[in-house]
């Protein structure tokens, strides 16, 4: 029997057999283009011309999944011959969730995933505990303190050997997505409308921002220097745009390409993950404040131990110098003798948003955190419930 790993995140499914070497990622959602009026499903997205001003659709909101007329056709889709090419029947999932997800919507999980799709076995948790399982095996002590920058909100999440301190999780209602609704409304106020684009600004900000390990002294020489040019797509040579110089073949091609300059808006942008109160959220702190409340909350046998391995996970964390820049906003709050090590993802795969996918394929072999069909049938929806609660 192959085990399906499924790290079901609000902006992109990671998933893939835990017998394969790497997880496939896909959309997770449903775009509509603007000129065709053309509805696409998950990867689909990425196969069409028309990506000018697309309109999304996400089966998530505010970091719950609620919207099942989304998601079904989008799994409908994952597991067909064309992707994943899945047999429930024969097939147990590990399956990610929300911290602090909602009893109606855990259940109605179980029931899609025995009922409907019929798979032999199902296990489900919180991502921050398959992210904590995957650096688990650099600390004999099983202590991580898992800060999971997501698409729609950040969660800072201490894990001590597999259990959440769920007293000490805290969140951060900023995420990719605001960074990217961020980085839309500064350009078009600036230089070019692209209020419509949020595929191609998404892209942008991918390609071209970073976080600045000290930000006035980074302002201070960007008003020196030239701005970054990034040219953008005209949707037959190129598709996403490219910074100026790495494309001179599809640049030559192009008839009076438009180029976006970008300054301080490359590394001012990022800056929000540390002062929300940029984007309005004046009643929370940074994600580094949000670190030091939760392994202070941990109590002071643990606090230590989460100080000293702090992991960034999720889609935001490729951020070039969010590490560096994390580290030293923590060791400032941290009191004179504590260890702070940050590290960015787990061993085995570069990039941190497949952290959780690793570490479904090392939970495989716990049997315990499975329920199986027959199982299910016999103890019922709310049954199930609890015993999965009680995992975590």
């Amino acid at each position: 029997m192959r085990t399906l790993i499924l790290d079901n995140g609000s902006y992109t499914i990671k998933a893939g057999y835990a017998d394969t070497q790497a997880p496939q990622h896909f959309p997770n959602t449903i775009t509509r283009t603007r000129r065709t009026k053309r509805i696409q499903v998950g990867d689909l997205s990425t196969h069409t011309s028309d990506l000018s001003g697309l309109y999304f659709r996400s089966p998530f909101d505010r970091g719950h999944l609620v919207h099942w007329d989304v998601q079904l056709p989008i799994w409908d889709r994952l597991l067909s011959n064309d992707c994943l090419q899945c047999t429930p029947a024969v097939t147990q999932l590990v399956m990610t969730e929300p911290m602090f997800n909602f009893s109606r919507c855990q259940k109605q999980t179980d029931e899609i995933i025995f009922e409907e799709y019929g798979f032999a076995s199902f296990a489900r948790m919180p991502a921050p505990i398959l992210c904590a399982a995957a650096a688990a095996g650099e600390q004999a002590d099983g202590c991580v303190l898992v800060v999971d920058l997501g698409h729609t909100c950040s969660y800072v999440v201490p894990v001590c050997n597999g259990v959440v301190v769920r007293g000490a999780v805290r969140r951060v209602d900023i995420g990719g997505r605001m960074l990217t609704n961020y980085l839309k409304e500064t350009v078009s106020f600036r230089h070019w409308d692209m209020m419509d684009e949020s595929f191609i600004v998404d892209s942008v900000k991918r390609k071209t921002c970073y976080v600045a390990l000290d930000f006035h002294k980074r302002l201070a020489t960007a008003r020196l220097q030239q701005p970054l040019r990034y040219v953008l797509p005209d949707f037959t040579h190129s598709k996403q745009g490219f910074i100026h110089g790495d494309d001179p073949k599809a640049l030559a091609l192009m008839e009076n390409p438009q180029v976006l300059p970008l300054g301080n808006e490359r590394f001012a942008i990022p800056e929000a993950l540390f002062f929300p109160q940029d984007v309005g959220l004046d009643d929370q702190g940074g994600v580094h404040l949000a670190i030091m409340q939760a392994a202070e909350a941990c109590g002071e046998d643990l606090r230590g131990l989460m100080l000293g391995n702090i992991v960034l996970v999720g889609g935001t964390a490729r951020l070039d110098g969010l590490r560096e820049r994390v580290e030293r906003e923590v060791r400032a709050l941290a009191l004179v003798e504590d260890h702070v090590a940050v590290t960015v993802g787990c061993a085995g795969s570069d990039d941190p948003a497949e952290c959780a996918w690793w570490g479904g394929a090392r939970e495989m072999n716990d049997s315990e955190r499975f329920v199986k069909k027959e199982l299910y049938e016999e103890w019922g929806p709310d049954r199930t419930l609890q015993y999965f609660d009680k995992l975590v």
